[in-house]
């Protein structure tokens, strides 16, 4: 037994001398890195598991991977899973729309895969691959990069990601825009536009920016670019993000005849306040459905007065979710026409909603009584109008603001409260659906608390 005890002294003093030896060979910091990569993969947070889908039409063959999460936090996982599938099946639905309204040779075939490009314990980077190809070896590729928190399920956007630094937009289009010049680079600089939808995708110190399609048998460039973080003046931290208080699932309603085609998709919010989830579904499907059953019939009355025409009536229906926590949901809908000529017509109607009582909330709700709330945010939108004309001469005299009406639309995206109007409302088709970004910062004094 001695003699045990004293072999296991001599082999605990050997392993000390050997650890004391790496020490010295290495960089303290480096063996941490190493070990802590070495746990880490030995514990993945995530499983993956997919489903294969398998679509063969007329002009149109889909391949696609659906992955499911799998992920210890159940409510997280479920609203990453709805949120991928959803985003997944609408891009499934584009293509099968394209393909049904279009009138010449469109054949194309479609591959939709998937990798996990980040993981640790507080973030998972999924990135969706969508590659098309058409005939005479054409192609298209695509990727739709989503980073979601695994402390609570929010999608973290790039906005999110480098919220301490307020000049991210500038400060990564000046050094995509150097890195083009520098390397003669034949891309259109017109294309990269830096905002808060920007895809990205998490790399060793920095990120990957890309527009899509980003390899294009049409071009001989990748419109994909690497940003290290040191361009930033202030550190990338790990960001806080709130609970969600909402799952919300879809609904997804398809529908293809000689009179139309649409895809609607309807927006179900599920609460544990049963009462609450039936009375905001109801008034929001029911919207949706009016919409839908009116499209159906215009789409008919169309064809039988003009059956020389060839195109189909188009309607369809799409939603963004702008906030989903601290109580609020905001939800916006997106309502699209088309019967022909140049251009559709499309309405976006936002829901905003306080979750403890169900109330939609109108602009006027989110202000103290006896305050001349329109005032203060019709000087914030003539200031902004004004930033528009000095960024670009060419939106002098676009836009006719007089003032915010009584039924003013909104919604409610972070911290930011953002007002918009509809087509023509305010400015020419071409100027689109304007929308104005309030921070509420700017506006504390006024709000209820």
């Amino acid at each position: 037994m001695k003699g045990l005890k004293n072999f296991l002294k001599y082999k605990y003093i050997l392993l000390a001398i050997i650890m004391i030896a790496i020490f010295i060979k290495f960089d303290i910091s480096n063996i941490k890195d190493g070990l802590q990569t070495n746990l880490y993969k030995g514990l993945k947070m995530i499983k993956v598991t997919e489903e294969k889908i398998k679509i063969d039409e007329k002009n149109l063959v889909i391949n696609a991977k659906m992955p499911e999460i799998h992920y210890s936090n159940e409510e997280v996982e479920r609203y990453i899973n709805s949120y991928i599938r959803r985003n997944i099946n609408d891009s499934i639905n584009y293509e099968r729309q394209k393909s049904q309204i279009c009138k010449s040779d469109c054949k194309s075939n479609v591959n939709i895969n998937y990798h996990i490009v980040f993981e640790n314990k507080n973030l998972l980077n999924i990135v969706i691959y969508k590659d098309i190809k058409f005939k005479n070896n054409k192609f298209n590729q695509e990727k739709y990069s989503y980073v979601f928190d695994l402390n609570t399920g929010q999608r973290i956007f790039l906005n999110n990601l480098l919220k301490d630094n307020e000049d991210y937009e500038d400060i990564i289009h000046d050094y995509i825009i150097e890195y083009i010049k520098k390397n003669k680079l034949n891309i259109n600089k017109n294309n990269i536009k830096i905002d808060k939808n920007t895809n990205y995708e998490i790399i060793d110190e920095g990120i990957n920016i890309y527009f899509n399609p980003y390899k294009s048998s049409e071009e001989s460039v990748e419109y994909e670019f690497k940003v290290p973080f040191n361009i930033f003046k202030n550190k990338i931290k790990m960001m806080q993000t709130s609970n969600i208080i909402a799952n919300v699932d879809t609904q997804t309603i398809t529908k293809n005849n000689k009179y139309m085609n649409s895809i609607i998709n309807i927006p179900i919010i599920m609460v544990n306040n049963k009462e609450i989830s039936k009375n905001i579904n109801e008034e929001i499907t029911n919207n949706i459905m009016k919409f839908f059953n009116e499209a159906q019939k215009q789409a008919k009355e169309y064809n039988d007065n003009l059956p020389e025409i060839e195109n189909k009536f188009v309607a369809n229906v799409d939603f963004d979710i702008k906030k989903n926590s601290n109580n609020i949901l905001s939800i916006l809908t997106k309502y699209y026409k088309y019967a022909g000529g140049a251009h559709g017509y499309y309405e976006n109607i936002a829901y905003n909603i306080d979750m403890r009582t169900g109330e939609f909330l109108i602009l006027e709700n989110l202000f103290k009584e006896n305050i001349d709330y329109k005032t203060v945010i019709n000087e914030e939108i003539r200031m902004q109008i004004e930033e528009l004309i000095k960024s670009d001469k060419q939106n002098k005299g676009i836009y006719e603001f007089k003032s915010i009406g009584d039924k003013q639309k909104f919604y409610i995206q972070d911290d930011n409260l953002v007002l918009y109007f509809d087509l023509y409302e305010i400015a020419p088709y071409a100027a689109g659906i304007p929308e104005f970004i309030i921070n509420v910062n700017k506006i504390d004094h006024i709000l209820k608390r």
